[in-house]
């Protein structure tokens, strides 16, 4: 995906944008009011544009030119593959966050609010890495020798630990877990459409009840201790576990998935290995690809911003004692 530096100005554009157009239509439209006092829209227009219009600018400069090349190579995406890659990174990113007391929706939400990205934004981000990938992709190439050595050469780093994951439903009751866990193994219902509608855990409704995966060592909350114990007795994928109680409340669990520790066999993760390396190498030709369309386009910069090094040599001075 793209840096975060550019991922911090996507957001700026269509503000500066919006406002800018409104500024033509109503100049002295109020943008907000201080003790009967206006602060106009063109005030806040050029605040903004003196604080990140330099950067913003940029920003729109390389989505141009990235677009501007791919029409130019015939080379487009659907809508279609946009929301496909932007569903797969969202559900990367709600993996990777270890926070069962937020549902997917908020652990989303918080990650683009800290980089000050909304839905939007990152999804323009999707489409243009989408849109570099797809001018490199055809030069990419990993051979079967290549994944092998990587294996041979990183035998210690390849080592994983212990893993489980479930699915949880957590309700108030005994007798209501109990039901539910007959229900699911009768076939009446689905685990996951279970846990929409009866877990009150906001994770399970949310997510269908999936948890990250755990390990044997400590967790950042106690009360989650009963669900791990619980979820190591399991011994198969998909097995449901008893009904038993939490400081939450009644649980049901279902096995997902189990990871050995130690360095798995190079049959069990080679297929995961040669596409790692050929991930790795496609983002790393799309980068490449995104400096190089830059530094060929025919770039006119009509409106001027104090440069990075002035903005930092302002900011040095201001900060030296005097």
């Amino acid at each position: 995906m793209p840096s975060t530096s550019y991922a911090n100005t996507v957001l700026l554009i269509g503000l500066v944008t919006t406002l800018a157009c409104s500024v033509a239509v109503a100049e002295e439209k109020p943008a907000a009011k201080v003790n009967g006092a206006i602060i106009t829209e063109p005030q806040l227009v050029q605040e903004l544009m003196s604080r990140h219009g330099y950067a913003v600018l940029e920003t729109m400069i390389e989505a141009l030119a990235i677009r501007q090349e791919a029409t130019e190579r015939g080379i487009s995406v659907t809508a279609e593959e946009v929301e496909a890659r932007y569903q797969e990174e969202r559900r990367k990113i709600v993996s990777s966050v270890r926070e069962p007391r937020l549902s997917a929706s908020q652990i989303f939400a918080m990650w683009l609010a800290q980089r000050n990205l909304n839905r939007e934004t990152f999804r323009r981000q999707v489409e243009l890495q989408l849109l570099l990938e797809k001018m490199v992709e055809d030069e990419i190439e990993v051979t079967d020798q290549e994944v092998a050595q990587y294996y041979e050469n990183n035998q210690k780093q390849l080592e994983r630990p212990e893993l489980v994951q479930v699915s949880h439903i957590t309700v108030t009751t005994k007798e209501e877990a109990e039901t539910i866990r007959q229900q699911i193994i009768g076939g009446e219902i689905t685990f996951e459409n279970a846990a929409k509608e009866h877990s009150i855990d906001p994770y399970g409704r949310d997510n269908g009840g999936l948890l990250p995966p755990m390990g044997r060592g400590e967790l950042s909350n106690e009360a989650w201790e009963p669900v791990r114990e619980q979820a190591f007795k399991l011994k198969t994928d998909g097995e449901i576990s008893p009904v038993f109680q939490t400081p939450m409340g009644w649980d049901i669990l279902r096995r997902e998935a189990y990871q050995k520790d130690g360095t798995p066999p190079f049959e069990e993760i080679q297929e995961a290995l040669a596409d790692q390396l050929y991930q790795a190498r496609l983002a790393q030709a799309a980068g490449e690809m995104r400096a190089a369309i830059i530094k060929i386009a025919k770039i006119e910069r009509v409106i001027e911003f104090p440069s990075a090094s002035e903005a930092v040599a302002e900011t040095t001075e201001e900060s030296s004692p005097q």
